[in-house]
């Protein structure tokens, strides 16, 4: 099989040096153009950054036609919403969109039965269940997302990629970590030497967040209902408490749970006077941003809104959306997301070349022989 180069670049993305520090991604990509996946279709439903491009133009490239809607428009990069345009794929931006525009594109992407689904979040597994279309196969790759998907049963497998090993051990482990603080100082201003910081949830994304704020210099509590993670954070360093206590004690709070309403109207109305607040789980309302609308508040400067409650300040950053995302903090591209990025690609070629089709229907684990193809290509390209 011939290996095919990937067209110039015209974007201002500087997609050549994206290609170049994402390997394991371009060395997928070079195997997938050649291929005729000629009357083929995928619908996803992702963060628009430069990454994407990587995940699904080489789909395009071979033949395949691609729908993409924006899972959190706070992660929608515009320069690539006009490069995957510009290249045939319909995509939809988010924004600020009304409730009954979002339903109605979801419904769209899964009309006309595509071959796969590409979901973070669920929602369009979600959406295809609803509809009865019934596809090949479909990606899943948020904590947000299997809790939505435990609650229905969708007539086609869906591959879970959030609790591959690769994933674990690295990304939530490591990479959400270490581009959230970066991103928090960004946005304002602030070290964390000596200050107070409560991480709700101890999986692998507040685990990795909680020992990256404690090397930085944060003093760190964490809070999480399983007592066998609040005894392993103990033995992170970290002080092991009680909700309403930690909100009462801290500074800076994050949510890193993947649901809905963790902090509602009962628990921020006991959160520390000048506290910050912002999240990194997937879903954008852990934090109940509808609840702090109902009361004064003033924008500080971008990303940053101030709040008060019941005669105290509080501080929300980037509206409740996870903030190693946003467009202060995210909107370049780490090399770090490399392998996700081909995980994404193998997996949608996989399942579109007939790989998912003796799969029976409900949530299955990503295969292994294709996790440990990235692992080996990742290795390779240290």
């Amino acid at each position: 099989m011939e290996l095919q180069s990937p067209p110039h670049d015209d974007s201002g993305l500087g997609l050549e040096w994206i290609r170049h520090t994402h390997p394991v991604s371009e060395h997928f990509a070079r195997a997938i153009r050649p291929d005729d996946l000629t009357g083929k279709s995928v619908s996803c439903w992702m963060h628009l950054l430069p990454d994407t491009i990587l995940s699904l133009i080489p789909l395009v490239e071979a033949g395949a036609t691609v729908r993409i809607g924006a899972c959190n428009p706070d992660s929608t990069d515009q320069r690539v919403v006009d490069y995957l345009r510009a290249r045939g794929v319909e995509v939809y931006p988010g924004g600020a969109p009304s409730s009954a525009e979002y339903q109605d594109t979801l419904k769209r992407f899964v009309s006309g039965s595509p071959d796969a689904l590409c979901d973070m979040g669920g929602e369009l597994a979600e959406a295809a269940t609803l509809a009865g279309t019934v596809v090949s196969g479909a990606l899943e790759a948020t904590t947000t997302g299997l809790h939505r998907l435990a609650e229905i049963k969708p007539p086609f497998p869906v591959f879970n990629w959030n609790d591959i090993r690769i994933k674990d051990a690295l990304h939530n482990r490591y990479h959400v970590g270490d581009s959230t603080w970066p991103a928090f100082s960004a946005m304002t201003g602030m070290t964390l030497f000596g200050r107070s910081v409560l991480v709700i949830g101890f999986g692998p994304v507040g685990r990795g967040v909680a020992e990256r704020a404690r090397q930085m210099g944060a003093v760190v509590r964490v809070c999480d209902l399983d007592p066998v993670r609040s005894l392993e954070a103990q033995h992170f360093g970290c002080e092991a408490v009680g909700l309403e206590e930690g909100l009462s004690r801290s500074s800076i709070v994050v949510t890193s749970t993947g649901r809905d309403g963790v902090l509602g109207m009962d628990m921020l109305s006991k959160v520390r006077d000048g506290a910050i607040l912002f999240n990194v789980g997937h879903s954008n309302r852990e934090i109940d941003v509808d609840w702090l609308d109902r009361h004064p508040k003033d924008q500080m400067i971008d990303h940053i809104e101030r709040y008060d409650v019941a005669g105290r300040r509080v501080y929300l950053l980037n509206r409740g959306s996870m903030i190693n995302l946003a467009s202060t903090g995210g909107l370049g591209s780490s090399d770090t997301f490399d392998p996700f990025a081909a995980i994404m690609l193998r997996g949608l070629h996989w399942i579109l070349t007939g790989g998912a089709d003796d799969y029976p229907a409900g949530v299955q684990d990503y295969p292994a022989e294709l996790e440990n193809e990235i692992a080996v290509q990742t290795m390779r390209n240290r």
